[in-house]
């Protein structure tokens, strides 16, 4: 064990060698290990008086999580609105640009059926 605490070294720096076995050394006496074993005890009896749960753990999340949803929706607010801005500004386009129909196809409905269809072609063709 001796081998494993020497530092090779080519002067043999001892005061060094000493220091390191004292501070890496058991414990002296043999108060030290009832008395580190009432601390590790006095330790788990102070944990066990406060209730840990799960949701002491999310109590610490609360702010950073009420932060981001706060974010969220205002991101989501500005998109709505911008949505519905570039939705009434392509409706008013629509309804000022000249379109390329003549009126009367513009004013009135195209006819759908085929009776319709049928009836308008031969009253046009004569």
């Amino acid at each position: 064990m001796t081998d494993y605490l020497k530092l090779h070294t080519d002067r043999g720096d001892d005061d060094i060698t000493r220091g390191l076995r004292e501070l890496y050394a058991a414990p002296g006496g043999e108060a030290y290990w009832p008395s580190l074993e009432a601390r590790i005890l006095s330790r788990l009896t102070d944990a066990a008086s406060h209730s840990i749960g799960w949701w002491d753990e999310l109590d610490r999340w609360m702010r950073p999580a009420l932060v981001a949803a706060a974010v969220v929706l205002l991101a989501s607010g500005v998109a709505l609105v911008r949505a519905h801005q570039v939705q009434q500004e392509t409706t008013y386009e629509a309804m000022l640009t000249p379109t390329s129909l003549p009126v009367e196809t513009a004013v009135r409905p195209v006819l759908q059926e085929h009776r319709e269809a049928t009836f308008r072609y031969l009253m046009t063709n004569r």
